[in-house]
């Protein structure tokens, strides 16, 4: 009977030592940043990339500037919105291989071609709306800084499809047309994308830039699809969670 005591004592105390053991190991690597305010930091790195980047026409040492403010982007999201240490793991590796890939192409042009640059971009930038989406709907009370969330994969959608247009335009040069203004501007700049895919996603169309190319026309009506219904899902989702909030603190009360 002893026997089976220490066994069961001993079996038990292994169970609550892995399950120690995992939660050190999902643990966040920095506890800061992994909070809710690390949204709004992560929100703000989003509206720079989007709103002041486009103003200024870069030269090289500029798109320079712009490739490791999007890693610092991939990194902060990184921490504000990811749990598990491996998957953090790997969004900065991806980040390390994308800004590599640009500084590659930025002095040897003639590998701009494969695309690999704006390819490892855009898989970052998917890897980040799934993320920051789980982490504004978690479970608990809705705060600000959930709200900057959500505003936050907002951003990042429209900065993910302007970048699979960059992409796109890399494959297929004329799949978007362009006015002479915006024609401009070198085809490695983001600029014109990010314009071109916040007019789609919020469906205010200047008639200065469309697109002609299938693909993108296809690529422009799945991202005006989302610009509409993203804002009433989002709404709907932190309203209904408040009031659940709200009825638990009720019931608890």
């Amino acid at each position: 009977m002893d026997n089976i005591s220490i066994w069961a004592s001993a079996r038990k105390k292994g169970r609550w030592k892995n399950s120690t053991m995992r939660k050190q190991t999902e643990k966040p690597l920095f506890p800061f940043w992994a909070e809710d305010r690390g949204l709004s930091f992560f929100l703000a790195f989003l509206v720079l990339m989007t709103i002041f980047v486009p103003m200024v026409r870069l030269s090289r040492y500029g798109r320079i500037g712009v490739d490791l403010i999007f890693a610092l982007l991939l990194f902060s999201g990184a921490v504000a919105t990811i749990r598990k240490r491996i998957l953090m793991y790997l969004i900065m590796a991806l980040t390390v291989l994308e800004f590599t890939a640009d500084l590659i192409v930025e002095f040897t042009p003639s590998l701009g071609y494969w695309g690999s640059d704006t390819a490892l971009k855009i898989s970052g930038l998917a890897i980040l709306v799934v993320m920051t989406l789980r982490h504004t709907f978690r479970p608990g009370p809705v705060s600000v800084h959930r709200v900057m969330g959500g505003v936050a994969a907002y951003l990042l959608i429209g900065v993910t499809w302007a970048f699979g247009y960059k992409l796109l335009m890399e494959e297929r040069p004329g799949a978007i047309h362009f006015q002479s203004l915006l024609g401009g501007i070198p085809t490695g700049e983001p600029s014109p994308f990010i314009y071109f895919s916040f007019s789609v996603l919020t469906s205010v169309g200047f008639g200065d830039a469309y697109p002609v190319y299938r693909v993108a026309r296809s690529l422009a009506t799945a991202e005006a699809l989302i610009g509409q219904l993203y804002p009433a899902i989002l709404i709907a989702t932190l309203v209904g969670m408040s009031l659940h909030t709200r009825s638990n603190a009720g019931a608890g009360g």
